[in-house]
């Protein structure tokens, strides 16, 4: 059955009338009537009667318009909600953030970008360095945030922010009255550092072999808060980024 015709046959069980059925639609009176005389003899069964008592459907008739209305009904809502996804491609943003990098660089970039475009749907997700390259490769994000040295010609990369790493140091710890220290004099110290699931953990690494030394990682962990609290205990030692730690430990540590 052809879609038309079925539009057709609504038409005309709603106008009960094939002249004002045909102006509606803006066709002939006999391609309407064609129309159903092609549903009759697809379906075998007569679908209307003209008569003297005026216009009225058959039983079949019935059935017809009531599955002619289901189906152009769904043709409409799946027309309709394809159009609508074909309409947003291209207006969903999906970022892959580091869980530090939000609260100390991305906060306010992210803000900005909700005022400029509100009409995106604008999803974060939140992963280590580490994990986020395989994500995007994997079309699981469209972009994503990671850690310096980063060299992967699969990617195009951008430098957003630029910023130091700096030791940190309880404010009794023997390094705390200084301003700058060797890196080379740290291999004896005891650090405390976050988990090799983070690239700056790597990073790091890199560092001290660079200065001819295994570092002595006494404990890591996911979350930088506990390893600054540590630090402010005197547990030992840890390098990172230098705006996270003057955002929220500015006032009770040594930052070198």
């Amino acid at each position: 059955m052809l879609d038309k015709h079925l539009r057709y046959f609504i038409k005309l069980c709603e106008f009960k009338n094939f002249t004002r059925t045909a102006e509606n639609l803006f066709v002939s009176q006999s391609t309407v009537s064609k129309a159903v005389t092609s549903l009759e003899k697809e379906l075998n069964a007569k679908l209307v009667l003209v008569d003297k008592e005026g216009f009225r459907l058959t039983k079949e008739g019935q059935l017809l318009y009531d599955f002619a209305k289901d189906v152009t009904g769904y043709y409409d809502n799946k027309e309709e909600e394809l159009l609508g996804n074909i309409n947003n491609l291209g207006k969903k943003l999906s970022l892959g953030l580091p869980p530090t990098a939000g609260s100390i660089y991305f906060f306010e970039k992210i803000s900005e970008f909700k005022d400029e475009c509100p009409d995106i749907d604008f999803e974060i997700k939140n992963e280590t360095s580490k994990y986020l390259p395989e994500m995007v490769l994997d079309q699981k994000l469209d972009l994503a945030v990671v850690i310096e040295p980063f060299d992967d010609n699969r990617f195009v990369k951008n430098t957003v922010y630029k910023s130091e790493a700096v030791l940190v140091v309880s404010k009794d710890h023997s390094l705390s009255d200084k301003d700058e220290v060797d890196f080379s004099l740290l291999k004896d110290e005891k650090f405390l550092q976050v988990s090799e699931n983070y690239q700056y953990y790597w990073v790091f690494k890199d560092y001290c072999k660079k200065a001819g030394f295994e570092p002595k990682v006494v404990f890591k962990n996911y979350d930088w808060d506990m390893i600054l609290e540590m630090v402010v205990a005197n547990i030992g030692i840890t390098i990172l980024p230098k705006p996270l730690v003057s955002k929220y430990f500015s006032n009770r540590v040594k930052s070198i």
